[in-house]
């Protein structure tokens, strides 16, 4: 192992979503910070998720507000804060995937929730649309649809991570396999085969690669997995989509979140596109096997969507594994998680769109900045993960 000393504020382990954006926030703090990631950046949860920047009202679907969608109701003019230049972290290069989203039901169910969204309490998060407002692909003349826009958003994720990560290099290292962690009485040695790294505080930020950490470094935080199955769908007559269908929902969420994403093989102006689908399906679907869960997602999407064609779709699924903090009764968490146990510092996002709410439960939880300016580590750089679908 080397000898020589490199001393920082803030070590990062996890180049995920929550890594990738407190190195950022931190820095832009004054902080001297440095990421460490074992994998690839992003490819746990964060490439695998829909890239949906949300308000919390597909938590509200029982026609009141809750804790979950309250705690989220600030998060997209955050986020456009960022895509505009303004907010704290520069995000102006990226362009959403989709600048709105929307909540479209045929029969009653959106109905019924139609005096709940017109309320003052949701005044400028969701309007009802005429049909001539529509978007392209809800047209009125077929899908016979009640539609309410929201104000969420789209992102698409690996251009996020990659946007991300431009900002913090040079300082995005990949995690040496013999590193080793010790945690002392005023920080934390991180030991390599190339450098000696001294941080005041450790931050463990890996998402489901928290809990090898945790048990690692003996910190009593305990963690919850939730367990999806989603679906990619493909197709050559596929164009962009994005919303929440709730048609015939029996229980307060969505039926389907649909979102949809470049495949990659395509310029710009020729894409072609994909799904992923979201919401009850893929929850449920964590308990089917992927040929049940093939079947039940192309029933699910007759049953939404019956004005499309989908004998030429070819559908796949995969395995998330979303990790948080061990909640009572296993139930979802509704805000970003940051503790401090002695100098480390354990988080979770919760979700991709709670990013800024991390960022303002950690600066607070860490000391004066000392070393604002390290000097970059001879450490190779991290490199970018793919989407489950590839890139």
């Amino acid at each position: 192992m080397a000898t020589s000393t490199v001393d920082i504020d803030a070590a990062i382990l996890g180049g995920g979503i929550a890594g990738l954006w407190l190195l950022n926030v931190l820095r832009n703090a004054g902080y001297g910070t440095v990421l460490l990631e074992s994998g690839r950046l992003g490819s746990g949860q964060t490439l695998a998720s829909q890239g949906l920047i949300h308000g919390g009202l597909k938590y509200a679907l029982g026609g009141a507000l809750t804790a979950a969608s309250e705690a989220m109701a600030a998060m997209p003019a955050r986020w456009r804060a960022c895509l505009a230049g303004t907010g704290e972290v520069d995000l102006t290069p990226l362009r959403p995937l989709s600048d709105d989203f929307y909540f479209f039901a045929q029969g009653g169910a959106a109905g019924k929730l139609a005096a709940f969204f017109a309320s003052k309490l949701l005044h400028g998060r969701v309007r009802r649309l005429q049909p001539d407002e529509f978007p392209p692909f809800l047209p009125a003349s077929t899908c016979k649809c009640v539609v309410h826009r929201l104000d969420d958003f789209v992102l698409d994720p690996y251009s996020l991570v990659k946007r991300l990560a431009d900002l913090g290099a040079p300082h995005i290292h990949q995690m040496d396999e013999r590193a080793k962690i010790e945690v002392r009485q005023h920080g934390a040695i991180i030991h390599t085969t190339r450098a000696r790294i001294a941080c005041n505080r450790l931050i463990l930020a890996a998402g489901a690669g928290n809990e090898t950490l945790l048990r690692h470094l003996r910190i009593p935080v305990a963690m919850q997995r939730r367990s999806l199955r989603q679906v990619i769908v493909t197709g050559p007559t596929l164009g962009p989509f994005y919303g929440h269908c709730l048609t015939g929902i029996n229980r307060p969420e969505p039926r389907l979140t649909i979102t949809s994403h470049p495949d990659g093989t395509d310029a710009p102006d020729n894409r072609r596109w994909l799904w992923s689908l979201g919401g009850q399906l893929a929850e449920e679907g964590a308990g089917r096997s992927p040929a049940d869960q093939r079947r039940h997602a192309r029933h699910e999407l007759q049953a939404c969507l019956p004005w499309l064609d989908w004998r030429q779709v070819h559908l796949d699924s995969f395995h998330l594994h979303r990790a948080e903090p061990l909640q009572p009764g296993n139930r979802l968490p509704h805000q970003a998680f940051a503790q401090k146990l002695g100098n480390c510092i354990v988080c979770w996002p919760t979700k991709l769109t709670l990013a800024p709410d991390l960022g303002d439960k950690v600066l607070p939880l860490m000391s004066k900045p000392q070393h604002p300016d390290p000097p970059v580590l001879d450490l190779p750089a991290a490199t970018l993960g793919t989407p489950p679908w590839g890139k």
